[in-house]
Parts: structure tokens; sequence; C-alpha cells
């Protein structure tokens, strides 16, 4: 069967489910980052979620405890839960898929107890900044699916159309899985099975004749009256999934790039300062590492880094390269931005590189990189682009790189945190 990569979308990006491991049924469940023994703050909420009475997961699959694995962190919130649960059913059967697999879906939006899809905040901003992934995932022939509340209101993400559901049942017809069906769990129903002693008073002897003869009432009356129809049996569907207008006619996806990303680090040597370094009193120790296209590194640590310098391959056919960069402290709403690389011709095999200054501050940083890579190489630079502020917000900085992709840009986003 096809397995199906998920992912939820945040106002901090997507984010990937990776794994879900059933634990002990004694333990919480916990939504954990990256595979390290990490629990995210959203973890009490993902156990209320899972368990019942509170949760569906349980009810559903049968188990009342997990271990998720996402590869990027999730705040607070309930908007999570959509992707969680169609995880869950992908789990179950064996399809929830990773890197590789040929079909994808993205999503957003709140379960409740009845298995309904609600609507949710920010659905809009989250799409923006899930363009760059859904370009990528089309550009490499993964079919891919966003699928959102139906109350919520919202057109396309990176040209593909929008699935609209209201239902989880209606998710899972749209992914080819068994509707889901709610039970009673074991340590529940045993409980309830349990026989208890009871008598029947005359006064319900009494409740039961009456309601007798008032059926039979009615059972004479009903044959006295003309036979109407009897009511469809035929499930309510919602209009819109049974006739929608066409899809807007997306733009085809620009074609693939393949820029491979290397962080070079320069660090003294044990025992040694950085001024020996600069001064050729000893060797450096040179660290490097790659990401290629959209990715993170591995984060480092500033303490003994002597110089920072990333260097861009291109892999593929010949682009025109421009990279934006931006700087900031983990948690402050603005970050300072520069242009290292404006419009360069990138022919197979070529590179540009980044020279950065180590940081000497204890606050922990993250840099983050846009490379925009220009397939047709007749086009005039990027517009948007210039005049970059030299200080920019969070928000603002995340919105780049959605109108450059409706530019019809290949935009990869690398980011490297530091700490202290």
């Amino acid at each position: 069967m096809t397995a199906i990569r998920v992912f939820i979308l945040t106002t901090d990006g997507p984010v990937e489910v990776q794994r879900i491991t059933a634990e002990d049924p004694g333990v919480k469940s916990v939504i954990c980052l990256d595979g390290k023994a990490v629990a995210l703050p959203v973890s009490p909420a993902y156990e209320a979620f899972v368990r019942s009475p509170t949760g569906v997961i349980e009810s559903c699959f049968g188990h009342p405890a997990y271990r998720l694995d996402v590869s990027g962190r999730i705040s607070e919130g309930l908007s999570w839960q959509f992707g969680v649960f169609l995880a869950h059913a992908l789990n179950n059967t064996g399809r929830l898929g990773g890197e590789g697999a040929d079909v994808a879906v993205l999503t957003t939006g709140e379960v409740d107890h009845d298995l309904n899809v609600l609507p949710v905040e920010a659905v809009s901003e989250k799409l923006m900044l899930a363009e760059p992934l859904v370009n990528e995932l089309v550009a490499g022939g993964v079919a891919t699916t966003v699928l959102i509340p139906q109350d919520n209101n919202a057109s396309d993400a990176g040209g593909v159309s929008l699935a609209p559901v209201a239902t989880v049942a209606q998710a899972f017809r749209i992914l080819g899985l068994d509707a889901p069906e709610k039970s009673v769990p074991a340590h529940i129903a045993t409980a309830a099975a349990t026989p208890r002693r009871s008598a029947v008073p005359l006064l319900t002897i009494f409740a039961l004749l009456v309601v007798g003869a008032t059926v039979s009432w009615w059972l004479v009356e009903r044959d006295r009256a003309p036979v109407a129809s009897a009511p469809s049996t035929t499930p309510i569907i919602p209009v819109a999934s049974v006739a929608k207008p066409p899809p807007p006619v997306a733009k085809p996806p620009p074609p693939k790039t393949d820029l491979v990303t290397t962080v070079i680090e320069t660090r003294a040597p044990a025992g040694k300062s950085c001024a020996a370094v600069h001064f050729d009193k000893v060797q450096p120790r040179i660290v490097e590492a790659s990401v290629a296209n959209t990715g993170r590194f591995a984060d480092s640590r500033a303490r003994g880094l002597c110089g920072l310098s990333y260097r861009i391959v291109n892999k593929g056919a010949p682009v025109d390269l421009t990279v934006l960069a931006a700087r900031g402290a983990q948690g402050v709403p603005a970050m300072q931005t520069k242009i290292f690389v404006r419009n360069q011709r990138l022919e197979k095999g070529s590179e540009a590189s980044l020279n950065v200054t180590p940081p000497r501050s204890a606050t922990p940083l993250r840099y983050q990189f846009l490379l925009l890579a220009e397939t047709d190489l007749n086009r005039a630079a990027p517009a948007g682009v210039d005049p970059l502020p030299a200080e920019i917000t969070v928000d603002r900085w995340r919105a780049i790189p959605a109108a450059l992709v409706r530019d019809g840009l290949t935009v990869h986003r690398v980011t490297h945190n530091l700490a202290p």
C-alpha cells in the first residue's frame, strides 16, 4: 500500500510527523522533537487527545499511550489535532511514510469528540509558509494534498488546490482509508459490563402498560393516515464535495533545482585560542556538514568558533542565484538581514561562498538563508528583494518565500542555530 507523509501546518512552517511508537499504557503520551529526549510543551494536550474519556485516539485505535516524533516545534493550541489523527490512522495501517514516499498530505484543524474537523486560526499564514515545501514536493513528483477545515476560507497553496473537509471520515475517503469507528476501550467496557442487581417496582410496570397502550393507539391512527415516503438512507454529503467549481489553473512548478549547502566551521585545536589560529601559529580544525536544498544543520556551539562560512554548490542545471540571509536571537521578533549573493550565475558544478563573522554573544542565535534559484536565465533579477531592510520582523521574513514562489522562483530555506 502507498505510504503517505503527514505534515502539520503551523505558524512557524510545516512540521512533519516522523514516527509514532506505542508505549506502556501506564505512561503518558508525549510529542518529542526529532527523535531526541525532548518532550514538547504541547505533550499534555496530546495526552488528553489520546486517552479516553477526553481523547479520541484510544477509542479509535485501541491503545492509550504513544510517543510521537515530529521534525519541528509545535506550539500550544489545537490545530495540530487533525494531522496527528491522520498520522495515527496511517500508522495503524502501516502507511505512515517518510522521505521518499510518493504521496504527502498537509493539514491543519481541530478534531472534536465526534470526529468533526473544526476551523482554526491563521490558515492563510500557515499556507503561505508551506508554499516552499509544497513547491518542492510537487517539483519532486510527490502527489500532494492540502486538507483544511471546511469552515476556513482559503484558495490554494503553491498552486495545489485545497481539499476542505468537515469530518475526519471525508479526509479518510480522500486518502483511501477505512472510516474511523469509535469503540469503548476494553478497561472501560469491562467495568460497564459488570452486572447489577435491580428490582422493577410496580410503578415501572404501570408505566410500561401506559406506553404499550399509547403505541397501539398510534399504530391504529397510522393505518388511517396516508402513507408517506420513507426517508432517504443516503448519507448527507456537503454540496461542496459533490459539485465544486474547477480549481484555478495553477502555474506549472519551476524545474527542479539541486543546491547543496555546506557549513564550514574553523575551530581552534584543543587548548589553543582563536588568536593563535588567526596569526597562523597553529593549524585550525575544520568541521563541515552539508544539507541538500531545504534543510537544517545540526546546532553548533559558538564557543571556540574562530571562523564560519557557507558554500553553495549547484549540482543541477544552471541557475541564477540570489542569497538572502537573516540573523536573530531565538525568541526575538526582529532579525538583521543581508544580501550575500545577488543574481550570480551558477553553472553545474560551480559554487558560491558566504563568509559570516562568528558571534561573540552569549545569546543563542539563528541564521536563516533563503536560496533563490532562477531557472529562467533570461529573466531579470527577482523583484521584491531590493531594497531589503537591514532589520526585519520575523513575520515579514517568513512572508518573503511565498511571494517569490508565486513569482516562479524556487526557494530553499537553510537554517543553522548557534548555541553559546
